[in-house]
């Protein structure tokens, strides 16, 4: 039977092994608007590389399986790029759906972030740039989520994940980076 319970505090049974502690009954779920109802995350170490025009999956990537349709999933993380020359554009996907970008404005890209050289080629291939991206997305379903991060270089030329272009082997520079994304279900 449904119906409203009004209480000031509840506490744990004080004749429990764990008397500071309410447990929830397993298949239920306490359903507080605005809490975190499950963290997901995701942390990739190695490299990727691609050349070209042509959108990739990086290989940044996690999976949540929502608790319930009227969820929210706030995804949230950083990607470590490099690039031989210029601009390199990542999407935010959840499956094969970009959901993160901008307005179409006549023929520029509408990306979810960008990375822009540092003016010349000389430095350009020495940097690697931590780019960071938030959301925060209603998939409404109860099923498996994958988001990812989705990418391609401005042109010809090649764009890497944790690394330079240059990626000379020394102790002082060329570092290897990281990327890192997060999933957290909202109850609403």
């Amino acid at each position: 039977m449904a119906g409203t319970l009004s209480v000031q505090k509840i506490q744990g049974l004080a004749t429990s092994a764990t008397p500071t502690t309410v447990e929830i009954a397993s298949g239920h779920v306490l359903n507080a608007p605005g809490h975190v109802i499950q963290t997901v995350s995701s942390t990739l170490t190695s490299t990727a590389t691609g050349t070209g025009t042509s959108i990739v999956d990086t290989g940044l990537t996690a999976t949540i399986t929502p608790s319930s349709t009227s969820s929210k999933i706030y995804v949230n993380g950083y990607i470590s790029i490099g690039t031989q020359a210029y601009s390199v554009y990542c999407w935010l996907v959840r499956g094969s759906t970009q959901i993160l970008k901008g307005d179409a404005a006549s023929n520029r890209p509408t990306v979810t972030i960008t990375t822009s050289g540092e003016g010349g080629l000389t430095q350009d291939i020495y940097a690697m740039h931590p780019l960071p991206f938030s959301y925060l997305d209603s998939p409404n379903t109860t099923s498996a989520t994958t988001y990812k991060i989705q990418i391609r270089q401005y042109g010809t030329q090649a764009w890497y994940v944790n690394r330079t272009h240059s990626d000379r082997d020394n102790a002082d520079y060329e570092a290897r980076g990281t990327s890192v994304i997060t999933l957290q279900e909202i109850a609403q």
